[in-house]
């Protein structure tokens, strides 16, 4: 198997994985992350930041290994959305 033939395959998954992080840390903020007194308080089960940690780790390495498709770089920029509203606290 060549390695074009390896990113063909892999850029669907690449971006599955870009959409389920995606809706995955949104569903999360929803319903675990609340606002109060002026700080964020983070109730998120620990079972749930290993699963976004591996989406995470997943979709970063799908997307730099099929990186000259399209679905590569949407699930790039996914990673580092979701890094930067991580990172920004929100």
């Amino acid at each position: 198997m060549t390695l074009k033939r390896f990113r063909d395959i892999v850029q669907w998954p690449t971006l599955a994985l870009a959409v389920g992080l995606f809706a995955g840390d949104w569903f999360t903020r929803v319903h675990y992350v609340a606002f109060i007194d002026n700080a964020y308080i983070d109730s998120t089960p620990r079972i749930v930041n290993q699963i976004w940690i591996l989406l995470l780790f997943a979709t970063f390495v799908f997307g730099i290994v099929s990186i000259p498709r399209v679905p590569s770089f949407l699930a790039l920029l996914s990673v580092l959305w979701v890094l930067f509203l991580s990172i920004q606290g929100h």
